[in-house]
């Protein structure tokens, strides 16, 4: 248990030095607020291009103006697995203009 709470901590605020707005809360689950469902459904593709599978939601699955992009954290990630997956956020990121 103590690994997951360690890994969410620490992806969470590695997004938000990046520049995204994660949802707060100490869930494993980590909704980052996009805000057009354009942009969340391009960020999750290109996500996955890099080897990161997240879940993009828009309206009429969020109010309008929260899509989101969806991660899921587990204990069996390594730190080298959120660094990864945090570098794609980076790079994708920049590419669309979100951060």
């Amino acid at each position: 248990m103590r690994r997951l709470q360690d890994n969410t901590r620490y992806f969470r605020a590695q997004l938000q030095e990046l520049g995204f707005r994660p949802l707060p809360g100490d869930t494993p689950i980590i909704p980052v607020i996009l805000g057009e469902t354009a942009a969340a459904m391009r960020m999750s593709e290109l996500l996955l291009d890099e080897g990161v599978f997240v879940t993009g939601f828009g309206y009429p699955v969020v109010p309008q103006g929260t899509a989101r992009v969806r991660c899921q954290i587990s204990a069996a990630h390594t730190r080298d697995d959120l660094d990864e997956a945090l570098r794609g956020f980076a790079k994708v990121g920049r590419r669309l203009g979100l951060i």
